[in-house]
């Protein structure tokens, strides 16, 4: 009885296509989610100077990081906010993570304690206990930064 054509080897033929288009999905992935990491950071501000703290070496999830330039503007990410869209943001980030919602204030230094109290009152009375403020080293030879 004589096979059927089908059954046939016919050679190590591999197709590349599938593979390919996973190798791309996964640049793509890595390439969105790195811009959105960085958009923390994207607005430049004069951090103050601290001689202990602890260096973050990785972008929690369930974190709100918020700028507040040294002319007051409140900024989450690039976008420019005022007290009350930055409330509801911060409600929609402790309702959506809970307990787990971290916030970070990253403020110019020359900036009054006064801009950054309002926020620190928001956060409390929304629950996010898990409030930092973002910081350079001051002298790293000599006062290292802890790492976590």
């Amino acid at each position: 009885m004589k096979s059927p054509e089908h059954m046939k080897p016919q050679g190590g033929r591999f197709n590349l296509t599938p593979m390919i288009d996973v190798v791309f999905l996964l640049i793509i992935f890595f390439i969105v989610s790195n811009n959105i990491i960085q958009q923390d950071n994207a607005v430049l501000v004069s951090l103050p100077a601290s001689e202990t703290g602890v260096l973050q070496r990785e972008q929690q999830t369930k974190q709100l990081t918020v700028t507040i330039e040294k002319s007051g503007v409140l900024k989450v990410g690039t976008q420019i906010q005022d007290a009350v869209s930055l409330r509801q943001i911060m409600a929609d980030c402790r309702r959506d993570w809970g307990e787990e919602a971290k916030m970070i204030i990253r403020s110019d230094r020359i900036l009054p304690y006064g801009e950054v109290k309002p926020i620190l009152q928001m956060a409390a009375e929304l629950g996010i206990l898990h409030v930092s403020f973002a910081v350079e080293p001051r002298n790293t030879l000599q006062h290292p930064v802890q790492e976590r």
